[in-house]
């Protein structure tokens, strides 16, 4: 049975590279070596489908879907902490496009910030090899099992347990560094740990930004196009806990200036990630999986209701904030993620559109 899977695996694997190879996100034909030979099965034991049901290649009445989905484009749910999930291991064709946005060559030094199944770090590991790769995450629940599988794959990057905030020191100054969950804010440690020619590449908001020093406290960087969407870092190993619903607003709603159609806008979310990026959404869908209707709120209370007569109730401000966010983003002619940038110094931190002297919002710290 093992031997049958690993030359099944394999030729998966082979399918999938070269489904990435045909869509454009998978270039370098060395980085299409390790996803040919980087056995994701081994990281992806098993994952939990939509509705938190376990799906595992140890369970017969699940192991063709287990393997299917283990060896398509997909991302896939790996660790829930108390319901809420905490982990997953990432679309392939997005790790790709990071991978390459990282422009690395031999002898490159790399601190990958959230390991997750560890699948990545093994990717690097191939490209790079184990002594230029170190990888953290918050968790021993994570960590543990991560290290397990990248020696089963045949891989020793350093995995450490720990704040991915924090970085580690150890191992600096690095070249490069990569970030694999969301960010809010960019941790000023990780850019006093990398190199004076090094960047940080990390999803912000929606979008992925290549960051790089420009001194005491400072950087700059800008977006690159299309989206990118990871799940939060976290500062401790119970982060993740659900954002439960305030109740619903009651009373007359009023028309909307954000229409349903807005919210499905990948451009004009990433502006929304900026701008407001603790909001929980859900969404109301027609046969075309169209979105009619939503419900957002924000942690401090504030809710609203996009009905599927384009009115809104509402309790709070989070409404209106997002009515501002689309005017600014339709009169600067709804611009991509690269016609964004950053900003980074000591008294804070700023996303601006085209230039630094354009419109900006500051960024919340953490």
């Amino acid at each position: 049975m093992t031997d049958d899977l690993s030359g099944r695996a394999a030729r998966a694997r082979g399918a999938l590279a070269q489904a990435l190879a045909d869509s454009g996100d998978l270039s370098d034909p060395r980085w299409r070596r390790a996803f040919e030979e980087v056995p994701r099965h081994v990281f992806v034991p098993y994952f939990y489908d939509p509705s938190g049901e376990r799906i595992s290649g140890d369970d017969p009445a699940t192991y063709e879907q287990w393997f299917t989905a283990v060896h398509a484009n997909r991302s896939l749910v790996t660790h829930r902490t108390g319901g809420a999930v905490t982990s997953s291991s990432s679309q392939p064709s997005l790790m790709a496009t990071m991978l390459r946005a990282l422009t690395v060559e031999d002898g490159v030094r790399v601190l990958e910030i959230g390991t997750g199944t560890g699948y990545n770090a093994a990717l690097l590991g191939h490209r790079l090899g184990d002594d230029y790769v170190t990888t953290i995450d918050i968790s021993p629940d994570i960590t543990a099992p991560a290290r397990q599988r990248l020696a089963t794959a045949g891989y020793s990057p350093l995995v450490v347990t720990g704040d991915g905030c924090l970085g580690h020191a150890g191992r600096a100054p690095y070249d490069r560094t990569i970030v694999t969950c969301g960010l809010s804010t960019v941790p000023l440690a990780l850019l006093q740990q990398l190199a004076d020619d090094g960047f940080l590449l990390a999803p912000l908001g929606n979008a992925l930004a290549r960051i790089r020093p420009t001194g005491p406290g400072t950087a700059t960087g800008r977006f690159l196009p299309g989206g990118a969407f990871f799940m939060p870092l976290r500062h401790t190993p119970a982060d993740g806990a659900p954002a439960f619903r305030p109740p619903l607003p009651a009373g007359p709603g009023r028309p909307s200036a954000l229409p349903a159609h807005a919210i499905a806008d990948n451009h004009f979310r990433f502006l929304v990630s900026i701008t407001a990026p603790d909001l929980t959404w859900q969404y109301d869908l027609d046969s075309d999986r169209r979105i009619t209707g939503a419900r957002v709120w924000h942690p401090d209370g504030s809710i609203a209701h996009l009905h599927p007569d384009s009115t809104v109730t509402e309790a709070g401000v989070v409404w209106v904030g997002l009515e501002e966010t689309y005017r600014t983003y339709q009169a600067a002619g709804r611009p991509t993620p690269d016609r964004y940038g950053i900003s980074i110094r000591p008294d804070g931190q700023q996303v601006w559109l085209d230039s630094p002297e354009g419109p900006a919002w500051d960024l919340d710290a953490p």
